[in-house]
């Protein structure tokens, strides 16, 4: 990206043609938002908290968005740049129902060992409940305003050979099987990104 960050190079741009779901024209005016936004070419995952939280004013997005954070930034160096940002806005607005859920269940595997456990689960689940806020927890139907209670719901629909595990073929399996289970699994994570 130049010296100043300003401009996108011809190697950037042609890459992200060729792994995102966006048109060049796409690309570059969602460039120029991105660097207009974040001037340094990169968001800290304090950046990103706030401006998750803008999109959740009801609730606490601070540890979700922190996995969000921790999915977007791929080379692990705690900044999020424009090219993770855009491969991840491509999966995660664009993909396909089995790339959304290929990377739902990569934010859900927090120590990335290839599957998800009970407390892995909760944690996110967790983790989405304080985003969503007291108002909208309080109108679930009883059996769903506990973290747990749908953790443990989603284990028993996913969890086929009950190894307290869930792999991402159980994973992928289960939630291709049922609807109802994809809105379970992604809630909060597709429907209010830009």
């Amino acid at each position: 990206m130049g010296k100043s960050g300003s401009k996108l190079n011809k190697k950037t741009l042609q890459e992200l043609l060729e792994n995102t779901n966006f048109s060049e024209e796409e690309i570059k005016q969602l460039y120029k938002g991105f660097h207009r936004d974040c001037p340094t070419g990169k968001v800290t995952l304090k950046e990103f908290k706030y401006i998750y939280g803008r999109f959740f004013p009801s609730g606490n997005a601070d540890d979700f968005a922190k996995h969000v954070f921790r999915t977007f930034d791929t080379n692990k160096d705690g900044y999020v740049d424009f090219s993770e940002f855009l491969r991840a806005v491509s999966m995660t607005s664009r993909g396909s129902v089995e790339d959304k859920l290929r990377w739902t269940f990569g934010m859900y595997d927090l120590d990335k060992d290839g599957f998800i456990t009970r407390d892995e689960m909760l944690n996110i689940l967790e983790a989405i409940y304080d985003m969503m806020g007291s108002e909208v927890i309080d109108s679930l139907p009883p059996e769903e305003r506990s973290p747990a209670k749908r953790r443990d719901k989603i284990f028993e629909l996913l969890d086929h050979n009950d190894d307290h595990i869930i792999t991402l073929e159980e994973f992928l399996e289960g939630a291709q099987r049922d609807k109802a289970l994809v809105d379970v699994l992604t809630n909060g994570i597709f429907d209010k990104k830009k």
